[in-house]
This record gives structure tokens, sequence and C-alpha cells, in this order.
């Protein structure tokens, strides 16, 4: 096998080299394209941009010689121009600005000899611009000559001194240039380079029109040779010239070498660069140095263009480096080029492998996937849409008695039993169908008729497309069955034993806390009250222990909750005083208590659970301590809005731990030393209690200790602040609670002789009637022959227990309402569960304490109306089946509060009587309505709507204190949980003459009312 990889790995490594190779010739190959193109652009670019710059020196030239023309027309505007004039029009023309390469504008007049004399005594006399003339004027050089072109007119004024006077004709090839333009009528070059020291030093060149006398022909040479007066000339820098053509524009970039032609252009049109072009311009700036030559630099584009003007030819060679011409995205384009040509090559070339290789590894992966898949120790397989089998490996073709072949292409119908098949096929329908996996239990038949019970795991196949299959895969879980069968029996044994025991602790409790409860209230003395307060908070904190033992697997599962009542910090520590300064004391310690100055004693929390932390803390304390203090301090961790976060600490001055053994504390059933069990005693449960109840009041739980120091155990737990809390330890119920049971007849079901004695007590000093049955028997007995407000019922009885007294007080319709109250020393939450099932409304477990089942009682029967609520239902239902009812408590003038108590409706409507008559006239209409339809649901022996029909009829009886239509009405609404057709019938028979009854008592009402 090794063998082999390594030899895949060499050819593999050779066909990518290869590959390699051929995406660095296709993408070199891209490259080279794309730098051509690249190049080609920016050649084109140069060629127009040289163009451009060929118009602009053209035509920035030819602006010069029209401002030549424009000085020939100002002298055929007068025969005998001034000095004045020709200064007040070249000053108007702003030369600075709009020709800023111009240096000198000026006139140059023709002289013959004979006319010399008289020509220099004009100038000198001249006063039209200067006031003393020019007295000193002489042409220059000196000299006889056969004609003169002397400068006369000078712009500006500083070449005056420097220029004029001088004969520019004296130059021959000044004189040759200003031949041709006289004979030619045409602008002319100077025919004279002149280099201009500056600065900066620059080359200057000039331009020259005719000027003739006005009135005279000009047709031919003679004539324009007899009428010449002489030429009008600029003088201008070539560096300004090329500067203000081309500058500040897309042309700037581009580099200029100028030269000036000395011979003709060649017919065909290639303009060369030769030894005898004198240089004019350099952009470089120094024209004493050989500029470089076009071609001489491949980094260049390079082009030579001809700049014709009037009288002569120029020779510009434009070069520009490359990369100027380049955008940016030409510079990356070729390597773009080169990347794309390598991935794209790389990545079809890889493409074409990678399917070579699929398909040449598609029979070895098939077959090494069926051989992983066999060996899997599960049932694997896949179906089509048509849930026919396309794929099984060997374990589920095993299962299935049938051979791989014999099993693909068939259906679980061909091969299963008609149930399990049937039942596959919907779980498997629902997968396609809404296109979600299905995860969860199947049982299955082998063809040798053993049952397997199989964990599946179905996944559509097509999403998000529509389904197209499904892959299954089933592990068997028969044993992990069998095994979960038998923690759930051992679990349940567990739980049926704790039940019994919690059952045979909790009533003598009951008991004991109850008496303690009752002595409390009628002893005086303060030593008997004190040893009667120890035994109560005792009892009270045995009962808490006695939870915590029972509900252990519940904090392990993270499922106690807290209460959160209002408690003292002194109350809660004067307890612990109470229990354990006996023990201190018999051992010669102090317990001493600290809470800090700042803190209030009032708090909301769970007292319950942090006094049974404190006393395990502080009782292992006093186990672990020989003398000294046991030291319990309270103090503030931390403080929020909403929260404080508290922190007790238990120190001791005992034997101390080292930080091994620290480490092995708060573990189940875990002392530091496995010796201290032998000396000092304990399971090492409390510890770990502790640190589960801390952590769920939010808080921590630690320790410091040093061997033969002693301890400091400390807990934090989050309290809420509370603004008022009870000072007693025993709170005193409040009168208003009281009232609503005072008078209330109560049904006390109950085996146990001490338990009827502290709940007959208890009840009957709350002002409550209290009757006693010994078992669920007795307690349907006396329900027959007596209405009651409410059963008070032990779970756990002989002869008939609680659960089956509730069911079938419910099953009878004229006790289906009765408020049943479950008294249980099962605290579990399986055991409420069970009560609530068989039909109790509430459920408390033992020992009860007082106040809880006095405000328990007092919510029930504000909720039912108060007290005959719910008992007028006996009496109608009976006389619904013809038995004369018990006399009910008649109100003063004949009124029968069980038949129509308008105290209900006067407190929704604030006594006003004529929304009362309004609402109550109201409801008598809405409930002949609902009987109305309740005899057609009858008719159509529809029990269902009849007790839908019920139940809106009894709320709008309730809420007009119409209570025993209600209870006939709440008697219909039961016939959904169990009823026949006769007891509907006997029901819906009374229900005309009780609201006939109804109507009749609310005609009694309103009419005492509207009496004087």
């Amino acid at each position: 096998m090794h063998t082999l990889s390594k030899g895949g790995t060499v050819s593999g490594i050779r066909i990518w080299a290869g590959g390699l190779l051929l995406a660095l010739a296709v993408g070199g190959a891209l490259y080279a394209g794309a730098a051509r193109t690249v190049n080609d652009d920016a050649a084109q670019r140069f060629d127009n941009l040289t163009h451009a710059a060929q118009h602009s020196l053209a035509t920035r030239v030819k602006s010069y010689s029209d401002l030549l023309r424009g000085l020939e027309a100002l002298f055929r505007t007068s025969d005998h121009l001034t000095r004045r004039q020709f200064h007040d029009y070249v000053t108007g023309l702003d030369i600075a600005r709009q020709f800023p390469a111009i240096e000198s504008v000026n006139y140059a007049v023709a002289v013959t000899p004979a006319q010399r004399a008289a020509y220099i005594e004009a100038v000198r006399k001249d006063t039209s611009l200067s006031p003393g003339g020019y007295p000193g004027f002489a042409i220059r050089p000196p000299g006889e000559r056969p004609e003169y072109a002397v400068l006369t007119y000078l712009e500006p004024d500083s070449l005056l001194a420097e220029r004029m006077g001088v004969d520019i004709g004296a130059n021959p090839l000044v004189a040759q240039a200003l031949a041709q333009a006289r004979d030619s009528g045409e602008v002319g070059a100077s025919g004279q380079v002149i280099m201009i020291k500056g600065p900066p030093a620059h080359v200057g060149l000039g331009m020259r029109l005719p000027v003739y006398r006005n009135g005279m022909p000009q047709g031919s040479v003679a004539e324009r040779r007899a009428a010449y007066q002489g030429s009008v000339g600029i003088g201008f820098g070539v560096a300004q010239l090329v500067h203000s053509a081309l500058e500040r524009s897309a042309l700037e970039p581009l580099g200029l070498i100028l030269y000036s032609a000395t011979e003709p252009l060649p017919a065909d049109g290639d303009v060369r660069i030769t030894p005898q072009d004198r240089l004019l311009f350099n952009d470089d700036g120094d024209l004493a140095v050989a500029p470089p030559q076009p071609g001489s630099d491949a980094d260049y584009f390079d082009q030579v263009l001809p700049i014709v003007y009037q009288g002569g030819v120029w020779k510009a060679h434009f070069r520009v480096r490359k990369a100027e011409l380049y955008s940016g995205f030409d510079r990356y384009f070729p390597w773009l080029a080169l990347a794309v040509g390598l991935a794209g090559t790389m990545l079809i070339y890889g493409y074409i492998y990678t399917l070579y290789r699929s398909r040449r590894s598609a029979i070895t992966q098939r077959t090494l996937l069926d051989t992983v898949l066999d060996s899997v120790d599960a049932y694997v397989y896949m179906k089509d849409e048509d849930l026919r089998y396309r794929y099984v490996n060997a374990r589920t073709a095993a299962i299935l008695g049938r051979s791989v072949d014999q099993v693909i292409g068939r259906r679980d119908g061909e091969l299963m039993l008609g149930d399990a098949a049937a039942a596959s096929q919907r779980t498997e329908r629902q997968v396609f169908d809404s296109g979600t996996k299905f995860v969860g239990e199947e049982r299955f038949v082998d063809a040798q008729g053993q049952v397997h019970h199989l964990w599946s795991v179905k996944v559509p196949l097509g999403l998000p497309g529509p389904v197209t299959g499904l892959i299954g895969l089933s592990t068997d879980v028969t044993e992990l069955h069998r095994l979960k069968e038998q923690a759930d029996a051992a679990s349940q044994a567990k739980s049926d034993f704790l039940s019994n025991m919690s059952h045979e602790i909790r009533t003598p409790m009951n008991s004991i806390i109850g008496m303690a409860h009752l002595a409390l209230k009628s002893v005086a003395d303060v030593r008997q009250r004190d040893y009667l307060q120890k035994i109560y908070h005792s009892g009270q904190h045995l009962l808490g222990l006695i939870n915590d033992i029972l509900d252990f697997s519940k904090i392990e599962a993270g499922k106690l909750e807290l209460e959160v009542l209002d408690f003292r910090l002194d109350t809660l520590l004067a307890n612990i005083a109470s229990q354990l300064g006996d023990a201190a004391a018999v051992k010669g310690l102090v317990l001493q208590f600290d809470i800090a100055p700042e803190l209030p004693q009032r708090w909301r929390g769970d007292p319950l659970r942090l006094e049974q932390v404190l006393l395990n803390l502080a009782s292992n304390a006093i186990k672990f301590s020989d003398n000294g203090s046991i030291f319990v301090r309270v103090r503030q961790s931390e403080e929020r809005a909403s929260h404080t976060v508290l922190r007790f600490e238990v120190q001791d001055r005992g034997i101390g731990m080292s930080q091994e053994e620290v480490a092995q504390l708060f573990r189940s059933f875990h002392q530091a030393d496995p010796s201290t069990t032998r000396r000092y005693g304990g399971s090492g449960l409390g510890l770990v209690i502790s640190k589960q109840l801390a952590e769920l009041m939010k808080g921590k739980v630690g320790v410091y200790s040093q061997p033969g120091q002693g301890s400091t155990f400390w807990f934090t737990a989050r309290l809420e602040k509370c603004a008022q809390a009870s000072d007693e330890g025993i709170a005193e119920v409040e009168p208003e609670v009281l009232g609503v049971i005072r008078g209330a007849s109560i049904l006390l079901v109950e085996d146990n002789v001490f338990s009827q004695q502290v709940g007959c007590e208890l009840l009957e000093d709350a002002g409550a009637t209290v009757c006693v049955a010994g078992n669920g028997r007795e307690a349907l007995e006396l329900l027959s022959r007596q209405r009651y407000d409410c059963v008070l019922m032990d779970v756990q009885m002989p002869e008939m227990d609680g659960f089956e007294a509730t069911r079938r007080i419910r099953a009878d319709p004229r006790l289906a309402g009765l408020l049943v109250i479950a008294m249980t020393a099962n605290a579990g939450s399986e055991d409420r569960a069970r009560c609530l099932e068989a039909g109790m409304d509430e459920f408390v477990t033992k020992p009860i304490a007082p106040n809880l089942l006095f405000h328990l009682l007092a919510k029930w029967f504000r909720l039912r109306g108060g007290i005959g609520g719910m008992g007028g239902m006996a009496h109608v239902q009976a006389a619904g089946r013809g038995h004369a009812p018990a006399p009910a408590a008649r109100a003063p003038e004949g009124r029968d509060t069980a038949i129509l108590d308008l105290a209900t409706l006067a407190l929704t409507f604030s006594n006003d009587a004529i929304k009362m008559r309004k609402y109550a006239q109201l409801f008598l209409d809405t409930a002949r309505d609902g009987i109305a339809e309740m005899e057609q649901a009858m008719a159509l022996e529809d029990l269902g709507r009849l007790a839908d029909l019920g139940h809106r009829s009894k709320s709008s009886a309730l809420a007009v204190g119409a209570h025993a239509f209600a209870a006939l009405c709440l008697s219909i609404e039961g016939l959904r949980l169990g009823g026949d057709m006769q007891q509907a019938r006997a029901l819906l028979t009374a229900l005309g003459p009780a609201l006939a009854q109804v109507a009749e008592q609310i005609s009694l009402e309103f009419a005492a009312s509207d009496a004087p």
C-alpha cells in the first residue's frame, strides 16, 4: 500500500509539472501579446500627441504672421503713420500676455542714398513720442550702401537705444530675406538665427512683412519694388514660442528638440535630422550639448515632424518615455494576462486531470466504500423517491434475510412484515414531504421473529431543490434499550422507596410542628415558649434536611427550586444559635455572631436554604473544634440596584486541613480525612448540598484552612432588598385572609389521628367548620349527604386512597366542581403531576404550614366567588333529579344568594343600579339563547358542543352572581371528560327552572331597590 502511494505521488508530480510547463507557455504567450497591445496603444497615443503638438506649433507661428499682417494693415491706414500711432497700436496688442514669445516689434524704413540725409533729419525732429526728439540719431553701421533698411519704430522702448537706426539690410542674409519678402509680398523669415545671451541664453528668430505705399500698383515684381516703402517685423524667442504652445495641456509630457532645416523637405515625406540642421531648441535647456538622436533609446518613443511656416521649415523631434504613456492598467495588464494564463490553464488542466483521475478511481472508491460500510456496526441504506432501495450494506441485507442483489430495487413491503414496512414508509414519506431529517427510534422484527430496537437517522437528498432520495443509518440499540428498562425499573424502585419513607417520616413531623404551633398560641410562660420555639424551629430544620435527602437526585440534576420569602438576618442567626448553642456549650465553645453594622436586617430570599447551609458549616465547626470560639460573620460582598450579594463566614480554631485535603472537599460522601469519619462521624454529604445551594442562590463557596490553626468556610448568596418584613418568627395571618375562610364548611380526609387533631384545631381557629373522614370511602358517603366548600384530601389512606376518591368525585356530576386540595407527604414532581391528573385542584405537602394553608384556601374561595360559590351546585343538580334540596342560607327579605348574589354585580358596577339592571337583563337574554343552542346540540347528541355552550354560559352566570345556574353549566361542561346522554338530559332539564329562579330573584332584587 505504501509503495503504491509513493508511486502514485511521483506520477502525480510529473503530471502536474507538465501542466505547469503548459501553463507557463500559455501565460508567456498571453504576456507577450498583452505587452505588444499595450505598446501599440501607447505608440498610437504618442502619434496623436505629436501631431497635436505639430499643429499647435504651426498655429502659434501662424498667429505671429497674422500679427505682422495687422501691423502692415496699420500702415495702410495712413500715408504718414507717426511713431505715436505705432506705439499706441502695439501697446493695445498686449504683447506680453497674448504673444509672450515676441521680444520686439519694429518697423524698418527702406532708404535710398539720396534720401538718407533727409531721413536722418526727419527722425531727429520726430517729437510725436519723445518731446525732445532724437538728436543723436544716425544710421548704423556707418558707411555708404546701395540701399538701407533702417529700424525706425521699435517696441518696447527699452530697445531704442540698442536697436534704433540699425540697418538690418547690412547683413547679406537678412538683405536677401528682405528682398524675397519685398518681391513676393509674403511674410518671410529673417534668414538669420540669432543667439540671444539672455539671461537665459536662447535662440531668437525674426519674421518680416513688406509694407507698400498706398495707391500704387503691386501686381508685378517691378510694381512691388516701386511701391516698396519698408517692412514690419517681429523678433521672438524659440523657447518661449514652444513653451507657450505646449505648456498647460496634454502635450506637456512631450519632449521636443527643434531644428531649423537647411535643405528642402524630401518628396517622400521621410523627415530626418541631418548634421547641417541648426539646433533651435532643446527641452533640456542646454544648446551646447548634442541632443539624443531618434531611435537612440529603446525606452523612448521618437518621431520627427516638419513645422512649415512663412519662408522656412523647422524639424520637430518629439520624444517621450514609453512608461509615461502607460496607464495604471497598462502597467499591470501583461502581468495580469500572464497570471490569467497560468491560472486558467492550470484550472482547465486540473479539471481535466481530476475528471481523468475520478473516472479512474471510481471503481476503487466504490469498492473501498463498500468495504468500509460493510464493516460499520450499523445498517446503512439509500432509497430513491419511490422508496426503493438503491444501496444497502451487508448488515442491512443480512437483517432483511436477503442478499444485496435481492434487496436493490425493492420496497420495504416486499421485504418486511406489514406493520414494520408501513411504519418505515410513514417516517420516510414524511422526510420526503417535509424535507427535514428524521431522528428517532424504530422497532423492527427480523426474519427469525426477533425484535430489534433501532436508532435511525434518515436524511433527505437533493435539497434545496426537490427531494430525490434519502440516506438512512440505523444503529441497533436493543441492548441499550434493555439496560434502560433495567435502569428505569431501578430508578422507579428508588423513587417508590423514597416516597414511602417520606410519608412515614413526614406524618409524625406534621404532628410535631402542628402541635408546637398550637402550643405556642396558648402558652405564655417565657421558658416554655422558648422550648416550644426551639421544638418548632428544629422541626422545621429537620423537615428541610429530610427534603434535601429526599431530593438529592433532584439537586444533582439542577431541578431544585428556591423560595423567595421575607426574613430577618438577626432572626436567621438566632435560629442558628438556638439550635446549636447547647451543642457548642457542651464542648466549651462560644458561638459569636457578627453582622456588619451597615447591613439592614430585612431581606428577601430563601431563609430555609441559608439556614441549612449555615447550620451545616457551623455544626462542622463545632464538631471539629475543642476550644475557643466559633465566629459567624455576615458581610456585604457586592451591591447592585436590584440585589445585594452577602458573604457568610464560619470561622473555627479546630483541627484545620492541609491544601491537599481542601482540594478533596465538596465531593459527595467524602471527608477531608477518612479517619475523621470514625472519630467525628458524618456522611460527607453536607458540604456538597451546601455548595449546590450556594450556587442556586447565585453564589459561590470556599474555604481557607491551615492544619492546627482552624478553618474559615464561606459562601455568598444573592438576596433582594426588602422594604418590609415580619419581625416575628411565626407571622400572624392577615385578618382579611381569615375573613374569607370564616364560615367555610371543610371536609378533612385524613387517616392519621394526630393529623386529624392538628387539622381540626387549625381550621376551627380560623373560623371554619370541619368534618373528618378517615378514608376516601367515608369521604364519599359524607359528600353524598352534606354540602362542603372544600375537601382537604390525604393521598395515602386505607380502603380507598385520595386518588380514587377524587376520581369518583369528578365522575359525579353533582360534585364535579367541588374544590379538592391534595395533602401528601410526597414532595416529588411526579407526585404533583399524579395528583393533578386525578382531578385535584391544588397540591400542598406535609407537614403543612398553617399560614400557607390559610392563604391557599382564601385564594381558591375568592376565585370561586366566596364561600358557597360552588356549594349550591349540589342542591340544584339534586333538584334536577327530583331530590329535595337542602335549605340554603337566606338573606333578609327572602332573597336566596345561592340563586343570585348581586354583590358580584354590584362590585363590578360600583352599585350603579341602572347598569346592574341592564347587565342582569342582558344575562337573562343570552342565557335563554344559550339554552336554545344547548337543546339543538342535545338533539344532535353532540356532547362536545354541549360542553362548549355550558362553559360559555357558566362564565356569564358567575359574572352576574347566578351561582346555582353556573354550577349546572359547570356540570354540563364536565360532560366533556366523561358523561352520557342521560346525564346531559337531566342537567339540561334543570337549566330552565334554574334560570326562571334567577329571573324571579332579579325581579325581587330590583323591585326592592325601586321601592320607596
